[in-house]
């Protein structure tokens, strides 16, 4: 976050693998009080003008496990589909 969030905000991840990326071990140091939430565990992620990155469904999975078993307690599955509504409206 970049500082601007009320002081009740809580912190939460948005990555390819918030396990692996140091993301937890910070959260632990930084917030102990608060919960581990992983919001977005990017299926596919495209910066502008970069090629799509496609991640398999066993990288998914492996960091979804990863993410619990280090200690993590909830994870968002909408984006493993382009987190998007697109036809449904």
């Amino acid at each position: 976050c970049n500082g601007l969030s009320a002081n009740s905000t809580i912190e939460t991840c948005n990555g390819c693998n918030c396990f692996d990326d140091g993301w937890m071990d910070q959260h632990r140091r930084d917030h102990p009080d608060q919960p581990m939430l992983y919001t977005e565990n990017w299926g596919w992620f495209q910066p502008w003008g970069q090629a799509l990155g496609i991640r398999t469904p066993q990288d998914l999975s492996y960091s979804a496990g990863e993410w619990f078993a280090g200690g993590g307690a909830y994870l968002s599955y909408y984006m493993w589909h382009g987190g998007n509504h697109y036809g449904r409206t």
